[in-house]
């Protein structure tokens, strides 16, 4: 999940730090590093006095600052922040900047001409072994579905919709290492099925768009890699017409699995 791999960010977070640090003794302030721990829903993901491991290097966890005021302050490093609660990340020379969330600052915009205006169809299978985040896309007949299912998001949802349809949730491996989703197309055009994982600040990473032709079913599935927790577990699927202009008739399942 880390964006960053260089020996860049590992010096970022010691930057805040030695900042903060000088500040604070040049204005006789009181600052401790490495005293407290780091909670996130409720679980313990840094014990206090614990340091963290950022690029191969143990930094402070937590620097606690008390401002003139008596109030205290907590900081922690910007690589922590990525991973625990799944925040894309980048470093912006131009703006000189940490970049938390999706940006548009290096995208390059293009302009594709389809052959006859119309854009190709997707391709009807999934590429298995394709890996996002926590998951990986499986054939389906890898899973043992004969022991039921161990969580159900829809289950045989009838779906008609012009704008489309979105379903998930958060699955963890503790619930069953498996996720199976079958969709029937029942109308008279191609459905096309995305799916994916969510991520904090407003991306998405998604798995081979898959077209579904008039009258099929498609059924996909994804293991879910051991340790994930409930930040980085966010699954959706996104059903919609091939067409923009088609509205889409679909049957959904969706399961998690041992």
């Amino acid at each position: 999940m880390k964006k960053w791999k260089s020996f860049l960010s590992g010096m970022l977070a010691m930057t805040v730090i030695v900042c903060l640090a000088s500040s604070a003794a040049a204005a006789g302030e009181k600052l401790q590093s490495s005293e407290a721990g780091v909670v996130i829903l409720d679980n313990v993901k840094v014990e206090p006095g614990a340091e963290y491991t950022a690029n191969g290097v143990n930094i402070p966890a937590v620097v606690t600052y008390q401002d003139p005021s008596g109030k205290v302050h907590n900081y922690l490093p910007v690589e922590m922040l990525t991973d625990f609660l799944n925040i894309p990340s980048s470093w912006s020379e131009k703006r000189n900047s940490v970049v938390l969330g999706a940006t548009m600052e290096n995208a390059e915009l293009e302009t594709r001409v389809y052959p006859g205006g119309k854009k190709p169809a997707n391709p009807a299978k999934p590429t298995l072994g394709q890996k996002i985040g926590p998951f990986t896309e499986v054939a389906p007949s890898s899973v043992d579905t004969q022991g039921g299912s161990t969580g159900i998001d829809e289950d045989k949802t009838r779906v008609q919709t012009v704008t489309g349809f979105t379903t998930g949730g958060t699955y963890i491996p503790e619930n069953g290492k498996h996720i199976v989703l079958t969709v029937t197309n029942n109308g008279q055009t191609a459905v096309s099925c995305l799916a994916g994982r969510d991520r904090v600040l407003g991306s998405f990473e998604r798995f081979t768009t898959v077209d579904i032709a008039p009258g099929k079913t498609l059924t996909r599935a994804f293991v879910i890699a051991d340790g994930t927790t409930e930040e980085q577990a966010g699954f959706t699927c996104m059903l919609r017409g091939a067409d923009p202009r088609d509205a889409a008739d679909v049957t959904v399942s969706l399961m998690q699995y041992k």
